[in-house]
């Protein structure tokens, strides 16, 4: 197992080996205090009692005393006899020398312990240190295979310990990052879609536009009714790929979540009656009847401005779809749950499959205008959505479609 010698690994064998130094010098200062204190306590009672041998036979020679002291052979007896008086009883067995010896080995023992003991405890440290180095290096390779989009993290070894809660943390963040970068190829993906399509939605009418003002530059004398005609024309394109562009750049803000939502109470007679303002120009050109049947009282909260936005979609729908001469209902109901707004038109309905696209975006289905660019109901469920609301289609060939705005009260 390979230990790696890192700053932080440095730092603590440093720190190991400074108390390793401390320890002993204290074990080696302890330990040499008490011999002290017991060699000065041994001297003392030889010294005294020597002194009582040489003053009571004063005759004897001095160095005939200190070799019968530092012989050992008569210690059991020496014992006995002291044990009998309760006088030195330990030190009757050994001679000064012995004493000696006997500090000696305590001293050594001490140091040779000590020594055990940090090797022991240093061989679990570097075996402990290895494991766990061995499981940061495999969390570090993880890291980098997250970083090149490898979003793979084995949880089957999760053990109880202070890397587990890491180890928890980084599969948390695996899935979400997961998570986000699907999200993202979704988005990429629906991102490029719409340019594709935006692109085919411009791309006829600009053809046309070119087409009319090519014929109109090519040909001053053109009279007037043709030349009014094309010129309308022109407009007309130019009108429908305006109001593309500003579709898609309200899809684009609701799609990026930049927008702030305000909060109000509507009434939805007003709105109702706002939007259908708005659609006066198409609601005279097909001769259509707009009926409204919606109580004064009917509210429910959402953004006056965005709402109005996606109502107008749905009733310009409404529109298109009807015949010449047709009629539009609204309608409007609110109980004590939900208010709910109903949409209905009398054209050709659509199929089960038909409904099923309805919103997507750019889906035109068969019953539509040919310069429908079918983005206009896909921008209104968003809209609807957003401000927790829920929309709903119920139509059949030859019956009309009426779709229902459900708002649940908070």
């Amino acid at each position: 197992m390979k230990i790696i010698w890192n700053r932080e690994l440095k730092k603590i064998v440093l720190a190991a080996a400074a108390a390793f130094l401390f320890s002993s010098f204290l074990v080696n200062f302890l330990v040499g205090k008490y011999v002290a204190d017991a060699r000065t306590e041994y001297n003392e009672m030889l010294a005294a009692l020597f002194g009582s041998v040489m003053q009571a036979y004063p005759d004897v020679k001095e160095e005939e005393v200190i070799e019968v002291l530092n012989e050992t052979g008569n210690g059991n007896r020496g014992a006995d006899i002291l044990a009998r008086y309760g006088v030195y009883e330990d030190y009757g067995a050994s001679s000064f020398a012995e004493k000696e010896g006997q500090f000696l080995f305590v001293t050594v023992w001490a140091n040779g312990i000590l020594i055990l003991v940090y090797l022991l405890v240093g061989v679990l440290f570097f075996l402990y240190l290895g494991k766990r180095q061995q499981e940061i290096a495999h969390l570090t390779e993880y890291m980098i295979a997250l970083n090149r989009d490898r979003y793979e993290l084995e949880m089957e070894n999760n053990e109880d310990d202070e890397l587990s809660g890491l180890r928890n943390e980084l599969y948390k963040l695996t899935v979400l990052l997961k998570e986000q970068t699907q999200e993202a190829l979704e988005q990429r993906q629906a991102l490029a879609d719409t340019m594709v399509n935006i692109s085919h939605q411009l791309k006829t009418p600009l053809t046309s536009v070119t087409v009319l003002a090519d014929n109109l530059s090519d040909n001053p004398d053109m009279d007037r009714e043709t030349r009014q005609h094309f010129l309308a024309e022109i407009t007309r394109q130019i009108t429908g790929m305006s109001w593309l562009i500003t579709a898609m750049l309200k899809r684009a803000r609701l799609d990026a979540d930049v927008v702030e939502l305000e909060n109000t109470r509507l009434g939805v007679k007003e709105l109702v009656e706002e939007v259908i303002e708005r659609l006066e120009l198409a609601t005279e050109w097909k001769n259509l009847t707009i009926s409204v049947n919606i109580s004064e009282d009917a509210q429910f909260m959402a953004d006056r401005k965005w709402m109005s936005e996606a109502l107008m979609n749905i009733v310009k729908n409404a529109l298109e779809h009807s015949p010449v001469g047709g009629r539009v209902e609204i309608t409007g109901e609110e109980n004590e749950i939900y208010t709910q707004i109903f949409i209905r038109d009398y054209g050709k309905g659509i199929t089960e499959e038909e409904r099923k696209k309805l919103f997507q975006r750019f889906y035109n289905g068969s019953s539509v205008r040919e310069d429908s660019v079918g983005i206009g109901l896909a921008l209104a469920k968003e809209i609807v959505e957003k401000e927790g609301g829920s929309i709903f289609v119920d139509s059949s060939p030859n019956r009309g479609t009426t779709f229902t705005l459900r708002f649940m009260k908070s």
